[in-house]
This record gives C-alpha cells, sequence and structure tokens, in this order.
C-alpha cells in the first residue's frame, strides 16, 4: 500500500474485550485511546525516553477521526504514525489504524492531531524545542 510508505512507525495494539461496543466492535471513543498510545510511544521511542521519564510538552489542540471499516475482538491492529507538519509551536500527527491480515492491510480508521506544545507554568504556547525539531525533521525527512 503506497501510502503506508510515507509511515515509519507502528505500534500494535491488542484488543480487549473492554474496548468493545454493544455492536461487538471497538468503540468510536476508544479510538483515541489507541492514537494516543500510538503517539506516546512514537515520541517515547523517537526522543530515547521510558514512559516513566515523559516530559508532556504539548497538548491536543484538534483530533479528526475518519471511520471506515469497524474493528472487532481478534483483529491484530497497528496504527502507523508521522509528524505531517511541523510548525512553530505545533506539530500535526498523521495516524492510520488498520488491520494486518496474512496478505492484506485493511485500513480502520484515519486521524489527524494538531498537537500545540504548552508551559504548565505561564499557561502559554512555547515554540518546539530544537533538539526536538532536529529529530523530528530528520527522522520524517521533514
Amino acid at each position: 500500500m503506497e501510502e503506508l510508505k510515507k509511515f515509519k512507525h507502528i505500534t500494535r495494539i491488542k484488543i480487549r474485550f473492554s474496548d468493545l461496543d454493544a455492536m461487538k466492535h471497538v468503540n468510536n471513543a476508544t479510538y483515541l485511546t489507541y492514537l494516543e498510545e500510538a503517539r506516546i510511544k512514537y515520541f517515547n521511542d523517537l526522543l530515547k525516553k521510558n514512559y516513566g521519564d515523559i516530559d508532556y510538552q504539548a497538548v491536543v489542540g484538534r483530533i479528526e477521526i475518519n471511520y471506515l471499516h469497524p474493528i472487532v475482538l481478534g483483529d491484530d491492529v497497528e496504527i502507523h504514525t508521522r509528524i505531517a507538519k511541523l510548525g512553530n509551536k505545533s506539530l500535526d500527527v498523521e495516524h492510520i489504524v488498520g488491520i494486518k491480515r496474512i496478505n492484506e492491510f485493511i485500513i480502520s480508521a484515519t486521524s489527524l492531531t494538531k498537537l500545540v506544545y504548552f508551559d504548565y507554568k505561564s499557561q502559554r504556547t512555547k515554540p518546539i524545542p530544537d533538539e526536538e525539531r532536529k529529530i523530528i525533521t530528520k527522522f520524517e525527512g521533514l
């Protein structure tokens, strides 16, 4: 699949019974949790941090999700993540959520998340740190 070649980071998700809704597929709100897990893993892997060392410097400004195909219990789910746009104080995270089958990949959802870098002490936006910008730019080829 040509579109997936742009994505260099993959997070595998294990579907839990509690993720399902009355229709026996993953509840639409649960996708937000999956995207959060993928986003955290992306930044931890890229910035070489452990989960206990996470320094949350950004807040979610916007999330868009396009639901395309249901996920059910037992599906092997992969979330492909990339930074599509890097601004001064914000960045755009794109995700493709898919079901991995033997010879195919079924896209279940696509997503765009706008992260805004934020200083919690001053309660104001702030520029993306130079070191993070360099690492993201190199990894993504931006």
